[in-house]
């Protein structure tokens, strides 16, 4: 049992592992600016702590990592870090059910899901589960310093006083980002995982207009993710669900064939979508 690892062990490793790190172009990253956040890192692979400690510590990142699910229950009970890193495949306990441990009690910890396996299934197991995002082993360390500066970005946005002010309302439906839940018309509270309050607030806050994918998946991610693994569909379905409207040709989130979504008031309907 490795147990609890604190920042700044294992770098040598990660240096021989993977180099000089190279940013996407056009992207500034601010070691300063990420000073401060802290970050759990789950994994039993003990190469991948190295890797992630070297690459987030490298960007002013506090982080730590643990092998131990149980550890990591403990250690965010005492020191809730800001992002959660979780692997799939964790000894006693896989990484879906520790996730779903932790959003019962803090439901609004960014969560990244790390997994070795890339089928459709388990991605849509994590996200169905309450993840922000995932990245799949091995990954491109750009990759993973981009997706983590974005849920963490998103994350302080949501706490930021200009976006827990006042509720968005539009058909009778008000979306509160600070709570992540949506009132309905007939006075029914819906709780919300924070991708997916990001996607309804896109869609309320222009009504009767198509989103398409790519701006869904640009405003639910903070960059221009792949749409092709249908990742929004899922998130689209899992808010469908929730708010008792199902299938494709539901009341007010709507699907545009070809084109993406659009939220639909009561007033606008188009016999040319489903």
């Amino acid at each position: 049992m490795r147990g609890i690892s604190e920042p700044g062990t294992g770098l040598a490793v990660g240096r021989e592992v993977i180099g000089q790190v190279v940013h996407p172009p056009g992207m500034e990253y601010y070691a300063m600016a990420n000073q401060g956040a802290r970050v759990l890192a789950v994994d039993d692979d003990a190469l991948t702590c190295r890797l992630i400690e070297f690459l987030l510590h490298g960007e002013g990142y506090d982080v730590v990592t643990t092998d131990d699910p149980e550890e990591a229950l403990l250690d965010i009970q005492q020191n809730r870090p800001d992002l959660l890193l979780l692997d799939v495949q964790l000894p006693r306990v896989d990484g879906f059910t520790l996730m779903r441990r932790l959003k019962q009690e803090y439901s609004d910890l960014p969560v990244i899901m790390l997994t070795a396996r890339a089928e459709m299934q388990d991605r849509v197991t994590g996200l169905e589960s309450g993840a922000d995002d995932y990245v799949t082993k091995p990954f491109e360390p750009a990759e993973l310093l981009a997706r983590v500066k974005a849920v963490l970005r998103r994350s302080r946005r949501r706490h930021s006083p200009q976006e827990t002010s006042s509720p968005l309302i539009e058909s009778g439906w008000a979306l509160d980002i600070s709570s992540l839940s949506v009132t309905l018309p007939g006075g029914r509270t819906v709780s919300l995982t924070p991708t997916e309050t990001r996607i309804l607030h896109r869609l309320m806050a222009t009504p009767n207009q198509v989103v398409s994918r790519e701006d869904l998946s640009r405003f639910a991610s903070g960059y221009v993710a792949d749409t092709s693994n249908n990742q929004i569909d899922v998130y689209v379905g899992r808010i469908r669900r929730k708010l008792g409207e199902q299938g494709s040709s539901s009341q007010h989130i709507r699907t545009v064939r070809g084109s993406g979504y659009k939220f639909v008031t009561a007033t606008e309907y188009d016999d040319n979508e489903q």
